[in-house]
């Protein structure tokens, strides 16, 4: 029987020599191949968790080089405007030596030839008045200036003519050679190119503030007034605010060129586009979603009666967490359904701090969607899910969900989520079901017990932020110590 045993250790495997026969293998031959085999998979496999490794710095090494060469491209615009910049003004300062308002004086008889009444007539003269008025005190150093010299609103619009030229060329002198102008307002103006390229670039690196409303561009000249506006926005990196009201985009072909500008200008914080789009021309969801997904830094963001339908693609890129502070969505004619697809954004967001939706047609229906969004009453985990950063305007102007767990102003993300925290417990506390819920969401077993002094330790913590009308700790302690795993705590020790 040992000698089997002993033969079957030495028994031999055949396998073909190079010379067509059969030479034998062992087990201990075949474990060791196999022992070779194992090595060298690891060997492997630590040479590719060091290639992994690598390629991940890499990566962050292309990702940090693609951050330093968009901060040089930057850069290198501002300089690139700033020299252009410069270089104006210093053609504008060789025939200033002496200065003097040299704009020729535009006699009333001009706008009654061609066909205009009094009332436009002296509407002008007033609006010759106000440049020239600006532009001695822009020349003067006034600082901190607000420029409203082309601000009409209100009064007869102000037509384009070339008579009107050289007091723009006025006006933008001016501003080239001053400081910096706070905000420049044109409203109720019709604008051409020949305007355009004297006042915008004149702007650029000097305008913190550009106002924009009602301004009319003549159809032939559409296409060309929107790229020159473009291109000036683009390259104007004092521009901090940016408002255009009531300038219908003509095509999907403006929007995306001004939309686009905006996105490249990295120094804009507060956009306000309001009646700039409608159901028949340009796409505002279109535009709002690049906006919001372009990755940009922006603090607000008013998107204000135009005509929203269809926002999927508006919460989609909500959900991606943009770094957008405000959103202001009012009087969009958005619905219930808009509603919840912008609460199941909301879910995913922890950077927009403030949404006003008010003006629309959202009922109590979607109004309770976007209050499950910043409170989940149906666990402790869905409640530690929801939105604890946005403040709605449709929540806290309704007193009773305000009472229920808003995202109250005045305290921070974590403040509202241990009060809402807090407010779900107490609630429980009401029915006396603390310790039913808590068997249902964190199981029966022995490591449950384990997290019964953390829990007693979150309702502590909790407790910090609780409201007014909220029962102490002590009796919630009481109700748990009553009915919830005391005696397997215990006996756990």
């Amino acid at each position: 029987m040992d000698g089997d045993q002993s033969g079957a250790k030495r028994r031999r495997f055949r396998a073909p020599n190079s010379r067509g026969g059969v030479t034998g293998r062992t087990l201990d031959d075949i474990h060791s191949v196999l022992e070779e085999h194992a090595r060298q998979i690891e060997k492997l496999t630590a040479a590719n968790k060091q290639l992994e490794a690598k390629n991940t710095a890499l990566e962050d090494r292309c990702k940090a080089l693609d951050r330093k060469s968009e901060s040089l491209e930057q850069s290198r615009d501002k300089l690139e405007v700033r020299c252009s910049s410069l270089e104006r003004s210093i053609q504008v300062l060789k025939k200033d030596v002496s200065w003097t308002y040299s704009a020729p004086y535009i006699p009333r008889s001009h706008w009654i030839k061609q066909g205009y009444d009094e009332e436009y007539a002296a509407n002008v003269e007033g609006c010759l008045r106000r440049i020239k008025g600006n532009v001695k005190r822009i020349r003067n150093g006034d600082e901190d200036y607000c420029c409203l010299c082309l601000d009409y609103e209100g009064q007869l619009t102000i037509l384009h003519d070339d008579a009107l030229l050289p007091h723009f060329k006025e006006l933008a002198d001016a501003i080239q050679l001053s400081d910096g102008i706070h905000q420049i307002a044109i409203d109720n103006m019709e604008l051409r190119p020949s305007a355009l390229r004297i006042l915008f670039p004149a702007m650029e690196g000097k305008v913190t503030d550009i106002f924009m409303q009602c301004v009319r561009f003549p159809g032939p000249d559409v296409a060309e007034c929107y790229e020159i506006i473009a291109a000036s926005i683009r390259r104007n990196h004092a521009l901090e605010k940016l408002t255009w009201i009531g300038i219908r985009f003509p095509s999907d072909e403006q929007a995306d060129l001004l939309i686009e500008s905006i996105i490249d200008n990295r120094s804009i914080k507060r956009l306000d586009l309001e009646k700039c789009f409608n159901q028949n021309g340009a796409d505002g969801c279109r535009a709002l979603a690049s906006l919001i997904s372009s990755g940009r830094p922006v603090d607000w963001l008013y998107f204000i009666e135009n005509s929203l339908s269809g926002i999927d693609d508006v919460a989609a890129a909500l959900a991606t967490n943009p770094q957008l502070e405000a959103l202001v969505m009012s009087g969009n004619e958005l619905n219930d359904g808009d509603a919840e697809l912008i609460a199941r954004a909301l879910k995913q967001n922890t950077n927009l701090q403030r949404l006003c939706m008010d003006e629309n047609n959202i009922t109590s229906v979607g109004l309770e969607n976007m209050l499950e969004a910043i409170y989940d009453p149906s666990s402790l985990s869905a409640m530690e899910s929801c939105n604890h950063t946005c403040c709605i305007d449709l929540v806290e102007q309704n007193d009773h969900y305000v009472r229920v767990g808003g995202n109250y102003s005045g305290m921070t993300s974590q403040q509202r989520r241990r009060r809402k925290l807090y407010k779900l417990l107490s609630a429980r506390h009401d029915e006396g079901s603390n310790a039913r819920h808590l068997n249902a969401e964190l199981g029966e077993g022995a490591f449950t017990t384990k997290l019964v002094p953390s829990v007693l330790g979150c309702i502590e913590q909790c407790s910090i932020d609780r409201s007014t009308d909220a029962p102490t700790p002590l009796s919630l302690y009481f109700e748990l110590m009553k009915s919830w795993k005391m005696p397997e705590l215990y006996g756990h020790r």
